[in-house]
């Protein structure tokens, strides 16, 4: 195997995240917290992971927000560049934002809003290391992939991408996961690329007119699921998901130590941040409780999101709840949602 290297690598978080925008008028959609970390330092560290410590981040919405939290990278051990992106006009045009950082080095490139397993990172720079293999891509298996892009393999070799085809016309239920290593061609092949009937350019058009030019563009399909934060539903999905791998011991112990209280109920897994203040109540299972929080008497959460800076009546009940940053839940408020429809509170915001 001829190792190529090293990656930089690219992470494309100009988009407004329209569907969540109840939750992201403080902070962009990259910033909303995996597990109590910003979804963009849990992508950074992924980078971290398979040897990348140089990356640049396109930017659009609350572009301050992110250049405050990421600054230069050094606390991560990492060098961070930004480059706005003036017009959003899909991820085609984003990802051209780069080419002149990249020059003519290979790099790593993934959407700001979605995270796989760690393991998936490096095995799609495995695959891109493999001889003859020009570019890498990621896959997810979906039951409907109208809403994303069905791919078409021969072997682990795409054949074809169909940008969100019409419901019910697609025989691939393979479906981009939003984790790739391209070479530079790939701002050529997006300069070629026509826009969709969208009015956009897509990223995953410009992957097939590379394929079209006989380019050896391999995938590895992931043998779990992808995570996003793109709408209430899948972001509160995501954490459930990973809230057992991201809780950790300090978790735990800054459970046994700030809040100890034979009042206090905690069910595993929980992360709960050490600046929260929560008085006696049950919490648990699957719960986030981020910088901050106030938790009040007799306060029931399960399955719920609480954002940095929330405050939570006495007598409270969360069920599949998020609540943003700074919002306020009434003494003896019910929040009772679903899996498939989750409750928001929205940043600022009070709920009775």
């Amino acid at each position: 195997m001829t190792v190529r290297g090293p990656l930089k690598g690219v992470i494309l978080a100009a988009g407004y995240g329209t569907r969540m925008a109840a939750l992201t008028q403080v902070v962009p959609k990259p910033l909303l917290p995996i597990v109590n970390v910003p979804t963009v330092e849990r992508i950074l560290q992924a980078f971290k992971g398979v040897g990348i410590t140089d990356a640049l981040i396109i930017t659009g919405y609350l572009a301050d927000a992110i250049e405050a939290y990421c600054g230069d990278g050094t606390q991560w051990g990492m060098a961070i560049h930004y480059q706005p992106q003036t017009e959003v006009s899909g991820t085609g045009s984003a990802a051209a934002m780069a080419a002149e950082y990249v020059g003519d080095q290979p790099f790593m490139l993934t959407y700001g809003d979605i995270l796989l397993d760690a393991a998936e990172y490096q095995a799609v720079v495995d695959l891109y290391q493999q001889p003859g293999c020009e570019a890498a891509t990621t896959l997810n298996r979906l039951k409907d992939v109208s809403t994303g892009s069905a791919v078409y393999l021969d072997g682990n070799r795409i054949r074809e991408i169909i940008e969100k085809p019409p419901p019910g016309t697609s025989t691939s239920n393979l479906n981009n996961a939003g984790v790739f290593v391209f070479p530079p061609a790939i701002f050529d092949a997006i300069a070629r690329t026509p826009q969709s009937i969208r009015g956009e350019y897509e990223l995953t058009e410009a992957v097939q007119t590379m394929v079209s030019d006989g380019t050896d563009v391999r995938s590895h399909v992931i043998p779990g699921v992808q995570y996003d934060v793109g709408t209430p539903e899948t972001y509160m999905k995501t954490n459930i998901s990973l809230i057992g791998t991201f809780s950790n011991s300090d978790t735990h112990r800054a459970t046994a130590d700030n809040f100890a209280s034979p009042n206090l109920d905690i069910e595993p897994p929980v992360a709960i941040s050490e600046t929260s203040e929560i008085e006696r109540c049950r919490l648990g299972p699957n719960v986030c409780i981020a910088d901050g929080v106030r938790i009040g008497h007799s306060v029931s959460i399960r399955n719920s999101v609480i954002m940095p800076g929330a405050d939570i009546g006495d007598g409270a009940s969360l069920s599949f709840a998020i609540i943003g940053r700074c919002a306020n839940v009434s003494n003896r408020a019910r929040l009772q949602g679903r899996a498939e429809e989750v409750v928001v509170a929205g940043d600022g915001k009070t709920a009775e």
